[in-house]
């Protein structure tokens, strides 16, 4: 196997589980801070667990005396895990995964001022498109709480690109190691905001479990090690499935609909989105 198709191979396996996210968030039934925390410390206790069992030596080092880099990538997936999860609590799945799936463009953006990958027209004009779908989404929510979780999408989005790019500058080294430390962050800083994770039932404890030990490691472990063989912002378009699969595993367990304005502006993003790969495939071609 090449090491393009390994690369879109390992990002496609951790879109299909991370899709599963936000109904986990749903299925889950309790406040953004209690999910948060028990995401937060599942990550972290599981994945500890598996350095320990299959990479102790180097993993004792790395952590024992942590890099600022280490510490800084932890604490942006910390902060695009609060805002995710937070946004989800204010607004739609739909809304929110519309957004966080302009990552690609400020993928693109980021790649260019940092990596200095080239920045070509078409890619400028595909992110005008998408940002008109984003202010769609804006300007017809509904006052109040939504508009504020669309903003905590956004962010997440933002956050997203830069962990993607870092990873891709690094190919992928300490991908486990900074989901340990962001699952630690996220933890501290729930239970500081007023988490009460032992108030929660079995089952609500079960889908917190598989959420936070098996869907979060599992899918951004593949999708951080997919960085070593393709481009960061061919990684993030493979995140756009997330658009259609996430949403719709929502409305096919819970009945969630999404809003008419959630629909338009997916489209146009998806569109663009869809767009811009078949171009950008083509050119790499």
């Amino acid at each position: 196997m090449s090491d393009k198709n390994r690369g879109l191979l390992l990002a496609f396996i951790g879109i299909m589980i991370l899709s599963f996210d936000s109904l986990f968030v749903k299925l889950s039934d309790s406040s953004a801070w209690n999910v948060l925390f028990w995401r937060g410390a599942f990550q972290c206790i599981v994945l500890v667990i598996v350095q320990l069992l299959y990479n102790r030596k180097q993993f004792t080092a790395e952590i024992s005396r942590p890099s600022l880099s280490l510490l800084g990538l932890g604490f942006i997936f910390a902060a695009s895990t609060v805002c995710f999860i937070e946004s989800l609590h204010y607004t739609q799945v739909a809304s929110t995964l519309v957004i966080i799936n302009t990552a690609p463009f400020f993928t693109a953006i980021l790649g260019f001022l940092i990596l200095k990958e080239k920045l070509k027209w078409p890619t400028l004009l595909a992110i005008g498109v998408a940002t008109s779908g984003i202010w769609i989404i804006f300007a017809f929510a509904p006052a109040g709480g939504q508009w504020v979780g669309n903003l905590l999408a956004l962010i997440t989005a933002l956050a997203t690109a830069i962990y993607l790019v870092a990873m891709r500058k690094t190919k992928g080294e300490q991908a486990v190691n900074i989901l340990i430390v962001a699952g630690f962050m996220i933890a501290v800083f729930a239970y500081i905001k007023g988490a009460q994770p032992f108030s929660l039932s079995h089952i609500q404890m079960i889908y917190l479990l598989i959420l936070g030990g098996v869907i979060v490691p599992g899918s951004y472990l593949c999708i951080s090690k997919s960085t070593a063989y393709i481009p960061a912002a061919q990684t993030s378009l493979i995140l756009l499935m997330e658009i259609l699969l996430g949403p719709l595993y929502v409305f096919l367990v819970i009945g969630e609909q999404p809003s008419l304005n959630d629909i338009l502006g997916g489209a146009i993003i998806l569109v663009t989105l869809g767009i811009y790969t078949v171009w950008d495939i083509k050119q790499s071609a």
